[in-house]
């Protein structure tokens, strides 16, 4: 049984609204970044299996906390257009992954 987890970072600051609009965005989207995500999913079970059969299922785990310790940004102007100079990835440590 496959999982669908969708993580909602809280708001930081009064900027309320706009991560009200970003959440919107996402949701209007969300077959496709379903789409996406399964092929991910597949193509590193695939590569996984072709070393071992049991490399698969160990593999997982690490990299669904891997992706949920990032936090991608993308500031904005002060119109709210996205400004793709100002693009910042955080991780948050969770324990040598």
């Amino acid at each position: 049984m496959m999982k669908i987890w969708l993580v909602l970072i809280p708001p930081c600051g009064d900027d309320v609204f706009n991560n009200k609009v970003q959440i919107v965005d996402f949701l209007k989207d969300f077959q496709n970044a379903l789409s996406r995500a399964q092929n991910l999913d597949n193509m590193i079970l695939q590569v996984a299996n072709s070393v071992s059969n049991n490399l698969g299922d160990l593999i997982v785990l690490p990299i669904a906390e891997l992706f949920g310790s990032m936090q991608l940004t993308i500031g904005t102007d002060l119109r709210g257009n996205l400004n793709k100079s100002d693009v910042m990835m955080f991780m948050k440590n969770i324990g040598g992954v």
